[in-house]
């Protein structure tokens, strides 16, 4: 911006029309500067460029996806069982010179390896072990297995098909296994969509301590080959249970509040497919919770109904 003094000399002209013009070029210039520095009307600058608003994405909001399971990863091959036909069942199982664990393991056995059995004889009772108030101890408890090679494995810790039984480790083209616990009759159905490939007879929650009906699903982690169950642990008081079970076998808990299917030894034969007897669980004979820890796996449904 340039302010214009105009100091240099005139034409030769009438002195008056020389003043007349010079105080009008000052007038001009005194207005053109308050003009430009704002001291008379705002200079124009054109309209003002407005600030551009970002446009923000919308934020996705996932839908709702129900929980899903999934297995882990087997490194074991999955054993083609016949009629006859054995594998270790809930993990690596140690073998032993002698009937009994009060040894030194000769040597370990992995989950779902197939054995020959030379000869089942009687060792030491593991399962009841010093359990003094176990009144009924089944025939199996004291049985060991005699393989080819000389060593023995208990007899809990392997599993045997029989004669007219669908091996539960069949891979069924991707039809839905699922479990059945019929609380009426007392049985246990596993199911490949709605075929029932095996039936066992089962003992539920005794009156004040029913199953809880409904559909629910093995736990993530509520698989236990092996465990120790007391009354605290399940949440009662000493005035509503008192109990504590040592080596409670292939146990899937279904429910965050302690209820599984899982081996029942303590109870007498009589009572499986007649009479519930438990504190809420599902107790099984051995052969059939072995059956249903080989069928069953984290997220698999069961469904429990009158």
């Amino acid at each position: 911006m340039r302010l214009h003094r105009n100091n240099q000399s005139y034409d030769a002209v009438p002195l008056e029309r020389h003043r007349f013009r010079h105080v009008l070029g000052l007038a001009l210039s005194l207005a053109t500067l308050a003009l430009n520095l704002g001291l008379g009307q705002a200079c124009y600058l054109g309209p003002a460029e407005p600030t551009p608003t970002p446009t923000l994405a919308p934020t996705e909001i996932p839908t709702p996806v129900p929980p899903t399971f999934t297995p882990e990863p087997s490194l074991t091959p999955v054993p083609q069982l016949q009629v006859g036909s054995a594998i270790v069942v809930g993990g690596e199982v140690r073998t032993r010179p002698e009937p009994s664990t009060r040894n030194v393991p000769i040597g370990t056995l992995p989950d779902q390896e197939p054995v020959r059995i030379a000869a089942v004889v009687q060792g030491e009772n593991w399962l009841v072990g010093e359990q003094t108030w176990v009144s009924v101890s089944p025939p199996w408890a004291s049985e060991w297995l005699q393989l080819e090679d000389g060593s023995y494995v208990y007899g809990a810790f392997v599993f045997q098909l029989l004669e007219g039984e669908t091996s539960p480790v069949l891979d069924f083209g991707g039809e839905e296994k699922w479990i059945d616990v019929s609380l009426s009759e007392q049985t246990v159905r596993a199911m490949v969509g709605e075929q029932a490939v095996h039936v066992a007879a089962a003992t539920s929650g005794a009156p004040g301590f029913e199953t809880p009906r409904g559909t629910h699903y093995v736990e993530p982690d509520g698989r236990v080959v092996l465990e120790r169950m007391t009354a605290s642990q399940a949440g009662y008081n000493p005035s509503q249970a008192r109990y504590d079970v040592e080596r409670v076998l292939f146990t899937q808990y279904f429910d965050r509040q302690g209820n599984a299917l899982h081996l029942n030894y303590w109870r007498a034969d009589s009572v499986f497919g007649a009479a519930p007897t438990s504190h809420g669980c599902v107790g099984l004979r051995l052969h059939d919770a072995q059956y249903l820890w080989l069928f069953a796996q984290p997220g698999t449904r069961v469904e429990i109904h009158d």
